[in-house]
Parts: structure tokens; sequence; C-alpha cells
């Protein structure tokens, strides 16, 4: 039996743009303070990409693909229905860009301990990548069929051994990186208010206190399957603050001039993605405090396939969907 793989908590960070338009306070910043800035800023962007390639993203999406298919063990595993395989392959472009994400860990500014994660992280992924490339040729080719899975059992052993590293340093890279980012996204938010970029300041918190929900339930071992098993008074008060700050958000993305003075461009995208994150969190709220399981409006009241209902899971994707509708957001330089 195929096991689905999920090994980690699949959350996706926010990109801090390059553009004055984006952050206003670097408008001020000259010479070498403004290349340091820069510096950081694409160090920091690198990082963040890493993350979310590895949260759902098309490393955490094909590495786990070969996974599900041919088990976790060091014998490969083999349906006996398999007909076939196939994956996507890493065209050189990625994975030289993988490469400059290992360089990234040996320049200024210092990120400390997540450097040194990212210098031992990047050559595991980049060897992923080729072992991937590999076992796309051997399937595609049908080789498997003239040797019967000979040259298959090696490139497996290969793969499981570079996929057991890349899960136990890939999980130390996101706790390292996630301390940095705690600290530098509130810091980011304040620095937005105090501008009084107040659309972009609430759109921010929105997306940051979506997230802490995530991380709530992450981290009592809280999920679909035992939701209820959640503190109602505990995400009442989560659910607070993110239905504030949505109101607020909206509140002062209606005014014209304000939106033109902060260069925030109102993409319908962005106001359906965080309108269906509220609806979500509030099928949550409603959940809990009636402690019935089946209830969710997205699925008009019906219980999912298999009598089981993945609220939670529908939560995680519509804040990706929002984390991805704020970073688009962030890059526009269109204001309506």
């Amino acid at each position: 039996m195929k096991k689905v793989v999920n090994w980690f908590l699949c959350i996706m960070l926010l990109v801090v743009a390059t553009t004055a338009c984006s952050l206003p306070t670097s408008r001020d910043l000259k010479g070498a303070s403004a290349r340091d800035e820069t510096k950081d800023t694409n160090k920091y962007n690198a990082y963040i990409e890493l993350s979310n390639q590895i949260n759902g993203g098309m490393y955490g999406s094909v590495f786990s693909i070969y996974v599900n298919e041919f088990g976790l063990e060091q014998e490969i595993y083999i349906d006996d229905e398999f007909n076939g395989y196939s994956t996507t392959p890493f065209i050189p472009s990625v994975i030289e860009h993988a490469s400059k994400t290992l360089d990234f860990a040996s320049v200024e500014p210092s990120y400390g301990a997540t450097d040194e994660k990212v210098k031992e992280l990047m050559p595991i992924i980049i060897d992923m990548m080729n072992a991937n490339n590999d076992i796309e040729s051997y399937y595609t080719a049908k080789t498997y069929v003239d040797d019967d899975f000979e040259k298959g059992r090696e490139l497996h052993k290969r793969y499981i051994a570079l996929f057991e590293k890349y899960i136990e340093v890939g999980q130390q890279f996101l706790e390292e990186f996630s301390e940095i980012t705690r600290e530098r996204k509130y810091t980011d938010a304040e620095k937005l208010k105090d501008e009084d970029m107040l659309i972009r300041y609430y759109a921010l918190l929105a997306v940051l206190r979506a997230q802490e929900i995530q991380e709530a339930f992450y981290n009592k071992g809280v999920g679909d399957d035992n939701i209820l098993d959640f503190d109602v008074k505990e995400y009442e008060e989560l659910y607070h603050m993110l239905t504030e700050d949505i109101e607020h958000y909206f509140e002062y993305a209606k005014d014209a001039d304000r939106r033109k003075t902060e260069a925030w461009p109102s993409l319908e995208i962005f106001k359906t993605s965080i309108e269906g994150v509220k609806v979500t969190a509030t099928d949550i709220l409603r959940v809990l405090r009636e402690q019935d399981p089946e209830i969710n409006s997205d699925t008009k009241g019906k219980v999912t396939t298999g009598g089981r209902n993945a609220i939670l899971s529908a939560f995680d994707r519509k804040v990706s969907f929002l984390v991805d509708a704020y970073n688009t957001s962030l890059n526009l330089t269109v204001v309506n």
C-alpha cells in the first residue's frame, strides 16, 4: 500500500520585496546602507523561497511523489499492478538556481545556524534532483522491463538514503529559520504601521494571523481527524484577532487615495483569498463551538469522501493561496 508523505508543516512564508513601494521605509536608505539592505533582503527571500519549495513547493511535491510510489524502505516496493512511473525532471536552470541558494549561505549578512543548515541541505537537494532525473530517465525508457528492476533497486537505495537526510536536515533548517522569520515578520509589520501604510499593515497582519491559527493546530498535534480536541476558547481568541485585522484591511482598502499613497494594487485575487480564509476560519469556529466535525459550509454541510471532513486541510490551502496573493501584490507596481 502506498504511503502518503506529509513531513513538514505546510506554511508558506512571506516575501519581503526589494522595491521601495513594497517596503516604504527603505526609501530613506542611501549608499552602503541601501546596498546592505538589498543584500539582506535578497538573502532572506532566497531562504523564504527554499522554505516554500520544501513546504508544498516543487521540492516537497516531486520528492514525495517517488516515496509515495515506491515506499520508504531500502527495498523497493513495486505494486502488483505497476504499469510505469513518471515524475517531473529538474531542468538545468532549476539545479543552477539551487546552487545559487547555496551561495547565499556564504555571504553577508550572516544568519548563523541557518546558514550552516543551508550549506548542509542544498547539496542533498541537488543530489536528489540529479537522482530524480536518473529515475525519470530510467522509467521513461522502460528499462525496468529489460533488467527486471535491477537498476531500479539501485536507484531506489540511492534516493531513499538522500531522502532520509533531506527530511532530517530540512526540518532542522526550517526550525532555525523560523526563529528569524518569527521576529522579522512582525518587525516589518510595525515599520508599515509607523509609516502610516495601514492597508499594507493590516494585509500583512491578516496573513500572519491566519498562519498563527495554522501553527496553533500543528503545535497541539490537532488535525482533521481530531479537530474537536482543540480548545474552543483558545481558537476564539485567534479567530477574533484574524477577523478584526481583516475588517481593518477592508476598511482602509476602500480608500482610493490611500491605495495610491501606499502603492497598493486592488487585486481581486487578494480580496477573494482573504475572504476565503475568513469563511473557512468561521467554519472551524462553528465546528468547535457545536462539537460537530461535519459542519463545513464549503461543502454545503455534506461530509467529504470517506466520511471525513477535511476542514483544516481546506484552511491550509486557502492560507497558501492568500500568501501567494499577498506576495503577488507586493511585487506589482501598477496601482488602481
